[in-house]
């Protein structure tokens, strides 16, 4: 039960304040106002300010107002700066944050401070690479440990000159294979290495003549060099290269790109023990592997007898095109079929996969692989590199422009850049700004009044290639060819021949033919259609200015794409090498009846192919 207690109050009886107890009173709320103000501004002062408030300042009650009564008047003007600097320096942090204001707490007017931009920092190798000078150039039979066998089958095919590349990257391939297959220099295991060169600089002899003479003495057939390619094609002429080099040694070398049945391709790497109280069924019959990826992958798991184990190369050829399907685990693939033998193969040792090197595991006698990565536009990109897993990596580079005839000496010493996106040295490049219609016109103009002979045109599809060969079909004493990825390998390997023969003035493609392809003769390489990235354009005027020749190339832009191409070629430092052409509308009116009846007849003969297509 509750119980309702009367409020009682107590009323203390005071006498009235008299006039001096006022007075009193408000001196005292006016000194601890004061003092109030100071001590939350004091919050916002360092150290040596309050001590320097507390030493010199007094505060008294006669008004609003702190008055200083002990300092002289400098030490007034230093106080009421410090006063001046603590309120802004409050204000600052009341608009920087949030702050409170009568109990609640204001979330606007944030001003959030400004990031220091982080600076990309490379790893010393991609920052510091091994310069490649472009007007360097000597004999191999300069180049030192290279053996004479090689350097006189050189000069019989009529090469005695090295380029800039192959001087600069074959004695630290040749160093590294001195010590035999099971050790790099000086017995530990071997650097990968990673080079970026302009195309046609000679980056294909450069890792087939090392690897042709650091096998040619071995004794029993094991694959111990896998040369890896993005497309038959390049596989194809890289093959024929290895082929003609190892005549003369009892290397085999053997190409996994599809041009043969798999059966047919499986009975030229192994082949089956007749003996059956051997210990191992199947045995290796080749040294040197080239292959596309599909290929191989589809070898390595289909194949019995098919043994990685005693790898010593692995060749990346295009090795920015191959980093981009690296979401396939390919790769992967491959390291594991190095280092794990597989069932009814002959391993003499146990080959384990890479470790930290320790007194332990320099004990055995392994041979490692060693990863050699070459491509005209290698890409810098750390976080791609690394999924190569590469060892020790060392970095070949060419010079960027602007520098190219500096002295070796000069190179070593000084911090040059390297270029990424580099092209011949003798390449002479231009554009043409034009109208749409008129880009057929000028192309043809090219080939028929100003005589360009071995040209290499390009479009940016199969289709374009197609329609703009039909219309070319149309011009009297034009001898045109097209060549894309629906022909057959035998066919497109007819066209390329005639080609190079000088039977057909102009060869149209698509970016199929833009990679590493060695198509000889091409003076003039125009890009009928607008390359979209800068890796493509690097490789299509790459087909040109080849093995010390010198070569043009022309790119067509249309109104709206000369923004964009301006922009691509000015972030890759290349926009001030091109320039700019144009060609009177007086030489392309003769052309226009021709071109206007090849127009009309264009849909009828692509709907004849339709019908012929469906038929068959």
């Amino acid at each position: 039960m509750v119980q309702d207690y009367p409020r009682m109050s107590t009323v203390s009886k005071r006498a009235p304040p008299s006039k001096s107890n006022l007075k009193e009173k408000n001196e005292k709320s006016k000194s601890k106002r004061c003092k109030a103000n100071v001590r939350d501004k004091k919050q916002t002062w360092s150290k040596e300010q309050i001590k320097i408030f507390d030493k010199d300042m007094v505060l008294e009650g006669d008004s609003d107002d702190c008055m200083d009564t002990s300092g002289s008047e400098s030490e007034n003007n230093k106080s009421s700066e410090l006063l001046e600097v603590g309120e802004q320096e409050s204000s600052d942090d009341a608009v920087e944050g949030p702050r409170d204001q009568g109990g609640f707490t204001i979330l606007g007017e944030f001003k959030p401070k400004e990031k220091n931009q982080v600076e990309r920092i490379l790893p010393n190798w991609l920052r510091f690479p091994v310069l490649i000078n472009n007007k360097e150039r000597c004999r191999f039979s300069e180049i030192r440990n290279l053996d004479t066998n090689l350097v006189q089958k050189l000069k019989e095919n009529g090469i005695e000159t090295c380029s800039p590349v192959q001087w600069t990257v074959l004695p630290e391939l040749l160093v590294q294979c001195q010590c035999g297959l099971y050790a790099g220099d000086a017995g530990f295991r071997p650097r990968d290495l990673c080079v970026s060169a302009p195309t046609g600089s000679g980056k294909t002899l450069t890792f087939v003549l090392p690897i042709i003479q650091a096998l040619k003495d071995r004794v029993v057939p094991q694959v111990r060099a896998l040369v890896i390619l993005p497309v038959r094609d390049l596989a194809i002429q890289v093959f024929r290269v290895f082929k003609q080099y190892s005549e003369g040694t009892s290397l085999k070398v053997t190409l996994l790109a599809g041009k043969k049945e798999f059966h047919a391709e499986q009975m030229k790497l192994v082949r089956e023990r007749q003996y059956a109280d051997c210990s191992e069924k199947w045995c290796s019959v080749v040294d040197i592997v080239v292959a596309t990826k599909g290929r191989l992958l589809d070898h390595i798991e289909r194949t019995p007898g098919f043994d990685l184990t005693h790898l010593r190369f692995l060749v990346i050829d295009e090795a920015d095109r191959q980093m981009e399907d690296i979401y396939d685990d390919w790769l992967t693939q491959v390291e594991n079929a190095a280092y794990t033998p597989k069932p009814f193969t002959y391993a003499p040792y146990h080959r384990l996969k890479p470790s930290p090197l320790t007194v332990a595991s320099s004990q055995p006698t392994v041979m490692h692989m060693q990863k050699l990565l070459f491509s005209a536009t290698l890409s810098q990109n750390p976080e791609k590199l690394e999924q190569m897993n590469l060892h020790l990596p060392l970095l070949f580079a060419a010079v960027a422009p602007g520098i190219a005839g500096s002295s070796t000496e000069a190179l070593r010493t000084s911090s040059f850049d390297a270029d990424k996106f580099s092209t011949p040295y003798l390449l002479t490049e231009k554009f043409l700004d034009c109208k749409a219609a008129e880009k057929p016109l000028v192309l043809f103009h090219f080939v028929m009044n100003e005589q360009y002979n071995h040209v290499l045109c390009f479009t940016n599809s199969v289709e374009s290639s197609h329609r703009l060969y039909l219309l070319a079909k149309q011009f009297d004493g034009m001898k045109v060819a097209e060549i894309s990825s629906l022909l057959h390998t035998e066919k497109r390997e007819r066209v390329i021949r005639k080609f190079e023969r000088g039977e057909i003035h102009m060869l149209i493609c698509s970016d199929m033919m833009t990679r590493g392809m060695d198509i000889g003769n091409v003076e003039y390489v125009i890009s009928y259609d607008s390359p979209p990235y800068i890796e493509t354009y690097i490789h299509r005027v790459g087909r040109t200015a080849r093995a010390n020749k010198p070569g043009t190339a022309i790119t067509l832009l249309e109104g709206k794409e000369m923004y964009h191409f301006k922009k691509m070629l000015r972030d890759s430092g290349r926009w001030r090498k091109l320039k700019r052409i144009s060609v009177n509308q007086k030489f392309l009116q003769p052309l226009v009846p021709t071109f206007s009846q090849a127009l009309k007849l264009l849909p009828e003969i692509l709907s004849e192919q339709r019908r012929q297509k469906k038929k068959s």
